[in-house]
């Protein structure tokens, strides 16, 4: 089975069809940032989860409430509830949406509190495949593009205490990935609308990551 990961569409949800028809994906997965409210239309991701199964968290540009309400065929929600854990095709994914701050001020921003005790939440569930962040762990596929750190320590403690297979974030906008000393790996999506993308398979000993490139308007 083959798991597409695009992040930060931006409102540009043509590269997402572009990647589809490029990758061939039997699910889609998203790190979040579809887009502002004003940028997306329902129907538009309403169509791509009747294409394929998809499963989501969010960032700091998204229709929350548009998510949430959203379904795949099967009737379950595409939006992973924060700290959520849940098996779909044949994995076990999680989600911790949102990006760091102090505050609670914006319906997008998590504390150093909040990753904690939803991490708490994923870990009480049991193992965990693939995580789902928006924001990155300090250290770990966070890079800028301007080469400073763009992660935050409450999200590398996060992957830590959950340890998945395959962590997936986004946020900054640059392709990257790390491969920890245990196997397991951390891979920042990028922007797919800049021909970014991760495909998951999975092999003998589980979910197997890797960055991909793919070129727009090729299909056109």
């Amino acid at each position: 089975m083959r798991f597409l990961v695009v992040s930060d569409l931006h409102g540009d949800l043509g590269s997402v069809h572009e990647a589809i028809d490029h990758f061939r994906p039997d699910a889609l997965l998203c790190t979040g940032d579809w887009g502002d409210p004003e940028e997306v239309a329902e129907a538009e991701i309403a169509a791509i989860a009747t294409h394929l199964p998809l499963l989501t968290t969010f960032g700091n540009h998204d229709p929350i409430d548009l998510l949430g309400r959203l379904r795949n065929l099967d009737g379950s929600p595409i939006l992973l509830g924060q700290g959520e854990v849940r098996d779909f095709q044949s994995l076990r994914i999680a989600a911790i949406g949102g990006i760091w701050a102090k505050s609670h001020r914006k319906p997008y921003y998590v504390t150093d509190e909040d990753v904690a005790r939803l991490a708490g939440r994923v870990v009480a569930n049991g193992p965990v495949d693939v995580l789902l962040t928006h924001a990155c762990p300090v250290g770990m596929a966070d890079l800028t593009p301007g080469g400073m750190h763009g992660g935050q320590r409450c999200f590398l403690d996060a992957n830590k205490r959950i340890a998945p297979r395959v962590h997936a974030c986004g946020h900054v906008h640059v392709a990257q990935e790390k491969t920890l000393r245990d196997g397991r790996q951390v891979l920042n999506v990028g922007a797919t609308p800049d021909g970014s993308a991760v495909v998951i398979e999975i092999g003998t000993s589980g979910p197997v990551a890797r960055l991909e490139r793919f070129e727009r308007g090729a299909g056109t």
